[in-house]
């Protein structure tokens, strides 16, 4: 089996970095081992059967999450998790939706503080992302779901 046909039996797998395996292409065309035709093919290929998930780096993703999460913990805003104390006042990170986005959320209610989740009593508002301005509030809807509701402001 040549170079050229094992790269196209590999590449048809879609098992592989989209970005790596155009570097080994290069590096074997470099060498003399492919044509500039094969390459060609090859570098198509690995583009046309390159798997998205195989594409995504988790590790990285990851890191880049928890460095974003340092910084904000470094000016005093926490992530929400179960059991939390909120004071009245006090801005924290919590996924709303469940959609994977945090939102910074304040309460604002009439207890001094609470630990129950933001939105599962009234007085938790949503801020905008300099975690200044509030641009909802949460409430809860008929079936008890925390929804965001937009606050609308009117202008003079």
């Amino acid at each position: 089996m040549s170079v050229y046909e094992l790269y196209k039996e590999v590449i048809k797998t879609g098992n592989f970095v989209v970005s790596e395996m155009e570097e080994r292409i290069e590096t074997v065309y470099a060498a003399g081992k492919i044509t500039a035709e094969q390459r060609a093919e090859l570098l198509i290929m690995a583009d046309d059967y390159a798997k998205d998930s195989v594409q995504v780096d988790i590790v990285s993703m990851l890191a880049d999450l928890e460095a974003r999460v340092a910084k904000l913990e470094a000016k005093g805003v926490v992530v929400w998790t179960s059991g939390h104390a909120t004071a009245k006042g006090e801005t924290v990170l919590y996924d709303v939706n469940k959609d994977g986005t945090l939102e910074y959320c304040r309460y604002d209610g009439v207890k001094a503080s609470t630990a129950l989740s933001p939105g599962k009593i009234s007085g938790w508002v949503v801020l905008d992302a300099e975690g200044g301005q509030i641009i909802a509030t949460l409430e809860k809807d008929d079936e008890g779901k925390v929804i965001i509701v937009p606050v609308t402001t009117l202008e003079a």
